[in-house]
């Protein structure tokens, strides 16, 4: 059966409660605040009719564009996993009240409505108001987005916002220390990977290194070069800057000595070595590997002057990245 496609706008007051029951592939509507709301009655209520369409027509393997998810700034690629007919719940939120209507679907990707990869065809659908309508002249277009890497549907607010959402979640979720900690580094490993870990780790440490430090990502074409995910550059005195070079890998296990090689490239990088600048330490992220499995290339990252951030650093390195983001005074 060909897939359809859908517009699917949600109550856009509490787009985290959206995000994350999401995450648990429950897809949720509005206007569902008591049992008879639910369209598996008789007779539906009133208030609750304009999502019966929604229970109808949508079919398993169908794509759903839902604006302002995970977040303002953009738009969640949504798959149904089921005909929702057959997969639809209702089940009243406890806390809020409302949103009882519960479809099954998984988020697949999602995307920044004025990035460049964006067709004006799926923008001018996307202007329209009501809370769910076909958009099946926008198909080609919309495989098209699921065919392009996820790097290239954000801007770098929208790992800004990603990043924050994750600790905004996180610090909800945990009440000490340690649970935040553990909570925090869970889920940023579940949502970041690879070059993402980049762009999330750039957007946190412009927090935790406030101007006028300088965040920026270096990976790209000139990396090759000078062995550098991500450069931190610290003001010094009589116009002299001073740079700290991260290299980010996201690795499991055991690892080889190319991180701690690529990464002192930044020694020798002219760009950066010269009478207005200096690199003055070398960092190597590696967000899931620990130090027991690496005895060996700890031995060579400290003859090389490098210093290896494993995950249980990089844990303590997220909550003080957390806290700045939220305000609060780091530990």
């Amino acid at each position: 059966m060909t897939r359809r496609y859908w517009c699917y706008r949600i109550d856009t007051r509490n787009i985290s409660f959206f995000r994350d029951e999401l995450e648990q592939c429950r897809l949720r509507q509005g206007w569902g605040f008591h049992e008879g709301h639910s369209l598996l009655e008789p007779k539906v209520d009133k208030e609750a009719k304009g999502n019966l369409p929604i229970l109808n027509k949508v079919r398993k393997g169908d794509i759903l564009l839902v604006p302002r998810l995970p977040n303002w700034k953009e738009v969640a690629i949504v798959e149904a996993l089921e005909d929702f007919k057959e997969g639809y719940r209702f089940e009243i939120d406890s806390k809020l009240g409302d949103y009882g209507h519960i479809f099954p679907a998984k988020m697949l990707k999602s995307f920044d409505r004025n990035n460049q990869n964006v067709s004006g065809q799926i923008r001018a659908a996307l202007k329209r108001i009501p809370r769910f309508y076909d958009i099946n002249r926008c198909a080609a277009d919309i495989e098209a987005l699921l065919n392009t890497d996820n790097l290239d549907l954000k801007s770098k607010e929208s790992f800004e916002t990603s990043f924050g959402n994750v600790v905004d979640s996180s610090f909800a979720s945990a009440f000490d220390q340690q649970k935040f900690e553990d909570v925090l580094y869970s889920s940023a490993c579940q949502k970041f990977s690879n070059e993402e870990w980049e762009y999330a780790l750039v957007a946190g440490l412009k927090t935790y290194f406030p101007d006028p430090c300088i965040v920026e990502r270096t990976g790209g074409i000139t990396e090759a070069q000078h062995g550098t995910d991500i450069l931190i550059t610290l003001p010094g005195l009589l116009g002299v800057q001073y740079l700290i070079a991260v290299q980010v890998k996201d690795y499991v296990g055991a690892i080889s000595n190319a991180p701690i090689k690529q990464i002192c490239k930044a020694d020798t990088y002219a760009n950066w070595n010269n009478e207005t600048s200096k690199v003055i330490e070398k960092i190597l992220i590696l967000t899931k590997a620990t130090e027991e499995e690496n005895p060996e290339l700890l031995k060579n990252a400290m003859n090389a002057g490098v210093r290896v951030i494993f995950a249980n650093k990089l844990k303590e390195l997220l909550v003080s990245i957390g806290q700045s983001f939220l305000g609060l005074e780091r530990s």
